[in-house]
């Protein structure tokens, strides 16, 4: 039986009454409450511009099939489905149309970078007076939702599904290593990494145990800092990587293994594997690599590709002497919202409202995209079909310290690369004094959020 829990309260998945939101139409300030739209009269024809980024044929097509009912329940409402051609492209293009007046009703993006952006400079609608008007409660989704839905009290949107992140590992790798269970600690993992890792006779690794470079597959420097629980800004906003013992601990980890491995040894296997992740010559997938930091989407790819491993999930380890941290782990994935100046704003939150609750809707979109359902009543659906290691990222979606990393900024995400780029100096031991470096990275971050800078 799968075990599918989630944190949730439901009174607003029964909410009868929807409401219109003409307050929300100018620039995401608060203004007066909305009033309940009687959705049993007759109500003149809208046409609802959706923009989406699924681009892949059968993504479209299911996308399109499972927000059909919508038009039944409202059949005033059409739907005018965009899908956008560059996901990576699609967060900067959408804030150009916003700001030309020529903006969709409905967004929904692949990612929350730019939440922060959004309801700092107004660009998408601040969702309370319509959650207020409509009874709707945040406590429908886990409290890590509020990590990446929401900015400095403007909660301009609300996720549709959610990505959670976790350790992937190959249990006939272990069984061959006399290991028994996935590693618990960070100490473990080291261990364990040098335990399962294979060379040839030349000493290049033909399987690593684990990679811990940044950017392989999902992996980045703040998910190994997040196992110490390792923060980004104090209460004024101030970067503290330097201040911080996790990061300094999380780097100094990470040089261990890269220099055990050696550093050209490490750098030739990143580099031919690394472009390889949305293949069916995924390194997991392919054997050669024993554990590897993922989301849960890899269990839907895994299926897809028919790859012939016998594999389990794990939360990713926690620092020795952060146990506290175990079970926890970064989260954040598709989110809607209304953009700013949206022709039918009204007619819009019924959709955003329903993207984010319909359960409907979202077993149907979690079985098609394999992605952590985020409600209760889709987790609980008999109708949901995900194979048992999906459990993994629905207990950590749930976890207290689970949120989304990096932190949100009115600037966007791009104040992440100053870590970044320093991550990959400090692996390759050209980034000298690690204190004086994170001190720098520090530095750096401040002057961009101090600038504010557009992404």
């Amino acid at each position: 039986m799968k075990r599918l829990l989630l944190y949730i309260g439901i009174a607003a998945l029964a909410a009868p009454v929807i409401v219109t939101a003409a307050a929300c139409g100018g620039g995401g300030g608060d203004s007066a409450a909305p009033s309940p739209i009687d959705t049993s009269a007759s109500q003149e024809p809208v046409t609802l511009t959706v923009w989406h980024p699924w681009t892949v044929k059968s993504e479209k097509e299911g996308f399109a099939t499972a927000v059909a009912p919508f038009e039944t329940m409202y059949p005033w409402i059409t739907l005018n489905i965009v899908t956008f051609p560059n996901s990576d492209e699609f967060d900067q293009t959408l804030i150009k149309n916003i700001n030309a007046g020529t903006a969709p009703d409905v967004a929904i993006s692949f990612g929350p970078d730019y939440v922060g952006k959004y309801a700092a400079d107004g660009l998408w609608e601040d969702l309370k007076p319509y959650m207020t008007a409509d009874d709707f409660n945040m406590d429908v989704f886990a409290p890590a939702a509020l990590s990446y839905t929401s900015y400095q009290g403007k909660q301009v949107a609300l996720p549709v599904l959610t990505d959670a992140y976790g350790l992937y590992y190959n249990k006939t790798m272990f069984a061959k290593a006399g290991l028994t269970e996935p590693p618990k600690t960070m100490s473990e993992l080291m261990d364990y990494a040098k335990k399962l890792t294979v060379r040839d006779a030349n000493g290049d690794i033909k399987v690593a145990g684990f990679v811990p470079l940044n950017a392989f597959n999902e992996l980045g420097p703040s998910d190994l800092a997040h196992a110490w629980g390792a923060k980004w800004f104090d209460s004024s906003n101030k970067a503290i990587l330097a201040s911080d013992p996790g990061w300094a601990s999380a780097f100094t980890w990470q040089k261990q293994l890269v220099d055990w491995y050696g550093k050209d040894a490490i750098t030739k296997f990143y580099a031919t594997w690394v472009d390889k992740e949305w293949t069916p010559d995924q390194v997991f997938e392919t054997g050669n690599v024993a554990m590897i930091w993922d989301g849960e989407w890899r269990t839907k790819m895994i299926a897809n590709d028919k790859a012939a491993i016998d594999y389990d999930t794990a939360p990713f380890p926690a620092a020795d002497d952060h146990p506290e941290m175990y079970g926890s782990g970064r989260v954040g994935g598709t989110i809607c919202g209304i953009p700013r100046g949206a022709k039918n704003p009204d007619a819009a939150w019924l959709l955003v409202k329903y993207m984010s609750t319909d359960t409907d809707f979202l077993v149907a979109l979690a079985n098609m995209l394999g992605n952590v359902p985020t409600t209760k009543a889709s987790a609980d659906s008999p109708d949901l079909q995900v194979p048992p290691q999906m459990t993994t990222f629905i207990d950590v979606w749930n976890h207290a310290e689970s949120l989304f990393q990096p932190p949100l900024q009115s600037v966007g995400a791009t104040y992440a690369d100053f870590l970044n780029n320093y991550n990959d100096k400090w692996v390759q031991g050209k980034g000298g004094d690690l204190q004086v470096g994170l001190q720098t990275v520090d530095q750096d971050i401040d002057n961009e959020l101090s600038m504010g800078q557009a992404p």
